[in-house]
């Protein structure tokens, strides 16, 4: 039977709807494929200064140490490695996990950086909110993050257990506050804590 012009035209509209379809499906998928362990780190693996960090992200500590490890990683890029990991305080804060789950979600998306040095600057506007779900999906969106998976992401309960778990490990290793580093396998614990290290390993005393 010979199609119409009509009928090939529709099939061909079906087709290209059906090819976008598969392909937004395939960038999901792929969005998703990212080892949410590596995504949370950042330097060179041969870096001098291998840097552990135990973080709750409301922890104000938390945010000044932040702030000064990125200072000093734009300063001295092939010089420092920092991996983060979760330890929320959530008898202390009442956002500590919402924003874990934030980030474990955007870290296996790849996203986590572009979130976490939008998120930590902004932390005394966002903690004092009722709800920070509305501003952290801003940020996420802002961030390039697939908000589709993201908001899939925080409804599946594995996050949670990553995030725990992480905790757990943490405790096990000493862990009782936040932030806590382990530099070079040695534990420093406060923000105020890590600017000193830093500054006697780039900037010793003479």
């Amino acid at each position: 039977m010979v199609m119409s012009k009509k009928n090939i035209t529709i099939l061909i509209v079906l087709l290209v709807i059906g090819a976008v379809i598969v392909l937004k499906l395939l960038q999901s998928n792929a969005a998703l494929s990212a080892d949410p362990v590596a995504s949370r780190t950042k330097g060179p693996a041969d870096a001098k200064l291998q840097i552990v960090e135990f973080i709750d992200f409301e922890c104000p500590a938390c945010a000044y140490g932040a702030g000064k490890l990125k200072e000093y990683m734009d300063k001295y890029p092939d010089s420092i490695r920092v991996e983060v990991k979760y330890y929320p305080l959530m008898n202390v804060h009442a956002h500590a996990l919402t924003a874990a789950s934030y980030m474990e979600c955007t870290a296996r998306q790849g996203k986590f950086w572009p979130f976490f040095e939008t998120v930590m600057p902004a932390q005394s506007q966002w903690t004092k909110l009722v709800n920070v779900d509305g501003v952290f999906n801003q940020m996420a969106e802002a961030a390039g993050v697939n908000m589709f998976q993201l908001k899939s992401c925080l409804a599946s309960e594995d996050v949670s257990v990553s995030i725990m778990g992480e905790k757990t490990v943490g405790r096990s290793m000493g862990v009782q506050s936040t932030p806590t580093y382990f530099i070079n396998k040695k534990m420093v614990v406060g923000g105020r804590s890590l600017e000193e290290e830093l500054k006697n390993h780039f900037n010793p005393a003479k």
